[in-house]
């Protein structure tokens, strides 16, 4: 061989050997960053135009484990993280990291059969395993829905993709909570900042993160499940007022923006030039009685005219945040509805000859605590309360419009008579179920009723149960229920696949796909 022919062979070895080591170093950090999750949260996957929501309430943290509210479940669960079981449109469970499970006799047995080939984004496998520490973790850490957890008295997995747990007593809201955050499965060998970070097993990843203004979803191209997301990229913008996200909409910033809770559908699309969706919700509108020894409210006779004195079927059509007119403290998405709107109808009439019992001193100060978005519906109120007013008895309630930290403090504190909430539906039942005793109400035959309800053995036996729970505290007027809360939205005629019953909790976008 020639001296110019073997220069040649070494120089393209060298060349080669370069080649060799530089696909060496790529395919490390590939490796390295597929690990990690962030390869999808750098955009180096996916192409194509981006699908822009428009939201209010932007999370402080990316930390779903103790983020409180619920702007942060709306944004990452069926999207980023998934839980053991799942909720559709209509709020049923369906299967979700668990295909399947079920209940011994007793309720004291729950088992959850798990999905096979389940990864997480950074590829590493989800089994039983990652269910078990999740669960743990959630509990020990009192993690943002840990409570829902009490009854589990052990978790155990005895293979891959079977997982048991043990309950002190039957529990029949455990497999609802499992759909929530308490159900979130976590990479147990994950090393990530939850608070600027993500790593789950959904369809997308979190490609971008600017706190208090938006997060960008990026599809996971290691998605386990059949179908990928269809859109390679969802950006979540998030507008500190209603007004803002309105004019967001009709300038096209976004192609969908949601709640619009003050702003009629008629005038929703006037204003943005979008369609005009409504949704339902568990989310309910109220005026909560203080019960309480030392207040009028506890008199059964004062509530019940108090609810004989409020229009109901009027404040929900004319609400522009009103979805159905309400009677009680189970709403038409969850377990054990029944329509109570009848037991306390418009009746000033009946009212007034109710109120004569009581003398005109009797109400005294009556004060009335109103959020601040709330001030006309509060008007509203205080002209219906009023017409109890007679020349036997004085209504006249003190009408204090405050903002969400007053209210709240107020409320804890008991200084209040009378005050307008918005809560969903279970921190709604736990008003009235011995739970939560902001309301001071006690009632223990309704009560019980609830007990025997969560002890349930069969989600029949449960709904049965919490259908004769509503029916005694609507009877007990516990509280004026009001309406329950439709979610308005904006939304763009090229867009499809976009979810609408309760997106103010979950807002699952694997399907959202734009029209060209």
């Amino acid at each position: 061989m020639t001296k110019k022919k073997h220069g040649e062979l070494k120089r393209w070895a060298a060349f080669l050997a370069i080649v060799a080591a530089l696909f060496s170093l790529i395919m490390l950090g590939k490796s390295v960053a597929q690990r990690s999750g962030v390869l999808e949260s750098t955009g180096l996957i996916g192409s194509g135009p981006s699908i822009d929501v428009g939201l209010l309430n932007a999370p402080a943290s990316l930390d779903i484990r103790t983020e409180p509210g619920t702007a942060i479940e709306q944004a990452l669960i069926g999207n980023v993280y998934e839980t053991l079981i799942g909720r559709d449109q209509n709020n049923r469970l369906i299967p979700a990291l668990a295909d399947s499970w079920t209940t011994s006799q007793d309720g004291l047995t729950v088992t959850l059969h798990l999905r096979g080939n389940v990864t997480f984004s950074n590829g590493d496998t989800l089994d039983g395993e990652d269910v078990v520490w999740s669960l743990k973790q959630i509990i020990s850490g009192t993690y943002v829905g840990h409570e829902r957890l009490n009854a589990i008295a052990a978790v155990d997995s005895d293979r891959a993709n079977r997982v048991t747990l043990t309950l002190r007593q039957p529990d029949a809201t455990l497999l609802r909570a499992l759909s929530g955050r308490a159900g979130i499965v976590y990479d147990r060998n994950a090393n990530i900042d939850y608070a600027t970070q993500a790593l789950g097993s959904g369809p997308f990843t979190v490609g971008a993160y600017r706190k208090g203004s938006n997060i960008t979803l990026k599809r996971n191209a290691h998605y386990w499940g059949a179908r990928k997301a269809a859109s390679n990229q969802v950006m979540l913008h998030y507008y500190p007022n209603e007004s803002t996200l309105m004019n967001a909409a009709a300038s096209n910033e976004v192609v969908m923006a949601l709640p619009l809770e003050h702003t009629s559908l008629t005038d929703i699309t006037k204003k943005t030039g979008l369609k005009a969706v409504q949704g339902s919700s568990t989310s309910k509108v109220m005026l909560v009685f203080n019960c309480g020894t030392e207040s009028p409210m506890s008199d059964l006779r004062t509530r019940q005219s108090f609810r004989y004195l409020i229009d109901t079927a009027a404040i929900a059509s004319s609400a522009t945040d009103a979805k159905q007119a309400l009677g009680g403290p189970i709403g038409p998405l969850e377990p054990g509805y029944e329509d109570l709107t009848g037991v306390y109808p418009h009746d000033q009439a009946k009212a007034a000859q109710m109120l004569t019992y009581y003398s005109t001193r009797y109400f005294g100060d009556l004060t009335f605590l109103v959020p601040q978005e709330y001030q006309t519906l509060g008007e509203q109120l205080n002209e219906y309360l009023k017409q109890g007013t007679s020349t036997l008895t004085a209504i006249n309630p003190d009408m204090q419009v405050v903002d969400d930290a007053t209210l709240n403090q107020r409320l804890a504190s008991g200084d209040f008579k009378l005050a307008i909430m918005t809560v969903s539906g279970t921190d709604n039942v736990d008003l009235f179920n011995g739970v939560n005793n902001t309301l001071q109400y006690q009632n223990g035959n309704a009560q019980e009723a609830y007990r025997n309800a969560a002890t349930a053995t069969t989600s029949d036996a449960y709904a049965n149960g919490m259908k004769q729970f509503a029916s005694m505290v609507s009877q007990d007027a516990a509280a004026a229920w009001l309406y329950e809360r439709g979610i308005n939205m904006a939304v763009s005629g090229r867009l499809h696949g976009y979810p609408v019953n309760m997106t103010d909790e979950l807002l699952p976008l694997k399907d959202v796909t734009l029209e060209k």
